[in-house]
């Protein structure tokens, strides 16, 4: 007997997608859905999304059991005294905390689009998107064509990206945190111009010694550079640390000039 796949989901009602080449069927609810929201606020908090310093995934899963917390939101009405009331959690803990909430109002829009969640959108694809688009509510329209113009976004990926704007919970949700007041800034075209790497491709492939992976990307970033995950024939230098994979012969195959880590730091001080 042939299995039928559901059209929405069970839980949250959002659209059920189902991506050729798996098996699986899934749910685009995504910081709506019930079922998804513990491990949805636990990547919304984390280091490399919002960085909410305190609010690790065993006081997650209390506040959500405990229904302070129904969805990301939510976090940003928390109030001192409910946290305080938590076990383990004093008065001086809880403070902590809102604090740090607080601070994470002002934040990137690359790392506000990794904190979303969205299925196959990593660090990588999340700046290229803040990159290409000047607000999220430009995002929000765009069609698939117009996600696949943008370097190392496949169909797949911008399938992804495309189904969770589609749904209407998923841009209520993020209309109610910029109410909250997160935000970050907007750089000018004229400013991005005007740094020395502006208009220039980065790849880092390998293990870098005098800086970590993140530390070399921003400090590219703030030179105007873009950093990718893959490389193509828009690549402008592949930065080969000890051993480098095989991005390097792909590289050399394109022609791409690949440099090392004490050149990288050369054009760094530029």
């Amino acid at each position: 007997v042939p299995i039928t796949l559901p059209k929405r989901c069970p839980v949250c009602d959002a659209e059920v997608i189902k991506i050729e080449g798996e098996t699986a069927a899934r749910c685009t609810g995504g910081l709506y859905c019930r079922a998804q929201v513990k491990e949805a606020i636990k990547h919304f908090v984390s280091r490399k999304a919002m960085d909410i310093e305190g609010l690790g995934s065993k006081l997650v899963e209390q506040l959500v059991d405990e229904k302070l917390i129904n969805d990301v939101t939510d976090i940003y009405s928390l109030q001192k005294l409910e946290l305080s009331a938590m076990e383990r959690m004093g008065e001086k803990s809880a403070q902590n905390v809102i604090d740090a909430i607080q601070q994470s109002q002002a934040t990137t829009f690359e790392r506000f689009l990794f904190a979303l969640g969205i299925r196959e959108v990593g660090e990588t694809t999340a700046r290229n998107l803040a990159q290409h688009f000047p607000d999220i509510h430009s995002l929000e329209k765009a069609s698939v064509e117009d996600l696949t113009a943008i370097e190392d976004i496949g169909p797949i990926v911008a399938g992804h990206i495309s189904a969770f704007f589609r749904q209407k919970h998923n841009r209520e949700l993020i209309a109610k945190l910029l109410h909250y007041g997160i935000h970050w800034p907007e750089p000018t075209l004229k400013q991005l111009d005007d740094l020395p790497l502006s208009g220039k491709t980065f790849v880092l492939t390998g293990t870098l010694d005098h800086f970590t992976r993140d530390q070399a990307t921003q400090q590219l970033l703030d030179l105007g550079a873009k950093v990718s995950g893959s490389v193509s024939k828009k690549t402008d230098y592949v930065v080969a640390g000890s051993d480098p994979g095989s991005k390097v012969r792909k590289a050399e195959q394109l022609g791409v000039s690949v440099i090392s880590e004490a050149e990288l730091i050369r054009l760094l001080k530029q």
